[in-house]
């Protein structure tokens, strides 16, 4: 158990089962997505890639692509090596102390809500009349907001403990914490464009800030919705309604209408032995 304060070491993590896959994924697609958009013929690949991408113009007119506010969470620039690599490295350090914590299926939950939550605040920012283009991307890909969302929730698990960032500057998970929000701004400060859209950060800040911690906000409001629906019932209150089950009362078993009626037999020990005839051997009474 590390104390407080106490530096991450600098040995790589190993990721789990389920943050691997995740790795492999973004790899495969990332290796697939440029000899399709690059090498396919005619208008192949960028109508496959279309299917894909996020993109915001389009959404509100092609609902029914709902898929696209996930998928593209796992795509990365098909003309930009680097974005690939950076995204497989954010996702790998922090992400991994993560699924220790919290386990595989709750990581796995994390990520894809903080996918969908960026793609939409690209979504709400693009219907706004701002007229700066890095808020009106034509389409959107990539984990960032994943990887802000993994960075807030990590200084949220961990305010005390320091990580090395950048490999060599130890910082705490407090200035970590801030670190990110202030990035995330910068890049709008200075027009920087990404892939994935300048409010997609924003949009995984706020999933890490109501889905980190154990337990987190959304789960902590959830359980106190359920701890006051379970106060009103008050003396109704079942072992059922704790656990989730039905709490209607059970009708009483009838009897099957082929059965015997129920009667009184007469007899017991008294009775056995007041009809039982004495032996002839009197040494069986002693």
């Amino acid at each position: 158990m590390r104390e407080p304060g106490e530096v991450v070491s600098a040995a790589f993590p190993r990721p789990g089962r389920a943050l691997k896959a995740v790795l492999i994924t973004i790899a495969a697609l990332a290796i697939v997505g440029a000899i399709v958009v690059n090498w396919a013929p005619g208008a192949l690949g960028e109508q496959i890639f279309g299917w894909l991408v996020f993109q915001p113009h389009q959404f509100p007119h092609e609902p029914w692509k709902f898929w696209t506010l996930l998928t593209s969470g796992v795509l990365t620039s098909p003309q930009n090596f680097s974005h690939a690599l950076w995204s497989l490295v954010g996702l790998y350090f922090l992400t991994t102390d993560l699924e220790k914590k919290w386990g595989g299926a709750r990581m796995l939950r994390f990520l894809a809500v903080s996918v969908v939550m960026g793609n939409l605040t690209v979504l709400a920012i693009d219907q706004l009349p701002v007229p700066q283009g890095i808020f009106h991307p034509a389409l959107t890909l990539g984990p960032m907001a994943a990887i802000t969302a993994t960075a807030i929730a990590w200084s949220k698990e961990n305010a005390t403990r320091q990580i090395r960032l950048f490999f060599f500057l130890p910082i705490s998970g407090k200035v970590l914490f801030w670190i990110t929000i202030g990035f995330a701004v910068l890049a709008v400060l200075f027009n920087q464009g990404a892939p994935e859209g300048a409010a997609a950060p924003f949009g995984g800040i706020l999933a890490g800030l109501m889905y980190g911690g154990t337990p987190s906000p959304v789960r902590s409001m959830w359980l106190r919705m359920k701890l006051a629906l379970l106060r009103r019932k008050g003396h109704t209150l079942t072992v059922e309604s704790i656990t989730g089950g039905s709490d209607r009362p059970r009708a009483p078993k009838r009897a099957s209408k082929g059965g015997p009626p129920l009667r009184i037999v007469q007899g017991g020990l008294d009775e056995d032995l007041k009809n039982r005839k004495p032996p002839k051997d009197k040494r069986y009474l002693n």
